[in-house]
C-alpha cells in the first residue's frame, strides 16, 4: 500500500473515532446514556493526539512514524479494543446497545489494522 493513502485511511480513522465520541458525548449532554463507557472528552483528545501523530508520516519521517504508530497499536489495542470487549462481556449494560459497543470494537479494529501496516512499514 501507498503511504499515501495509508495516510488517508488513518485520517478516517481518526475522524470516525473523534465522530462516535462526539455523538457520545451529545447523548451525555441530552441526558442519555453514552454510547460507550469511554469518557467521550478523553476519547476526542486521545483521537486528537493520533491525529497529530500522522503528520509525521505526512512529512516522511518514517522511522518517527513507525514508532508513533506501534505505541499507537500498544494503546488502541488495550483501551480500543480489549477493554470494550470484555466490557460488552461482563458489563453489557453500561453500553448504550449491544450495536455501539460492536461499532467501537469495528472502528478500532480498522485503525489497529492500519496502524500496525505503518508499524510494520508495510507501505511504500
Amino acid at each position: 500500500m501507498r503511504l499515501e493513502r495509508l495516510l488517508k485511511l488513518q485520517l478516517l480513522y481518526c475522524l470516525l473515532g473523534i465522530l462516535f465520541n462526539l455523538i457520545s458525548w451529545f447523548m451525555l449532554s441530552q441526558g442519555t446514556k453514552a454510547l460507550t463507557p469511554t469518557d467521550p472528552g478523553a476519547g476526542i483528545i486521545v483521537m486528537s493526539v493520533y491525529g497529530l501523530f500522522l503528520i509525521s508520516g505526512k512529512m516522511r519521517k518514517r522511522s518517527l512514524y513507525r514508532i508513533l504508530m506501534g505505541l499507537s497499536v500498544a494503546i488502541f489495542i488495550y483501551g480500543g479494543l480489549i477493554k470494550h470487549i470484555i466490557g460488552l462481556n461482563q458489563s453489557p449494560e453500561v453500553y448504550y446497545s449491544l450495536v455501539s459497543g460492536l461499532v467501537a470494537i469495528g472502528i478500532n479494529l480498522f485503525g489497529l489494522v492500519l496502524n500496525s501496516l505503518a508499524a510494520l512499514e508495510k507501505f511504500t
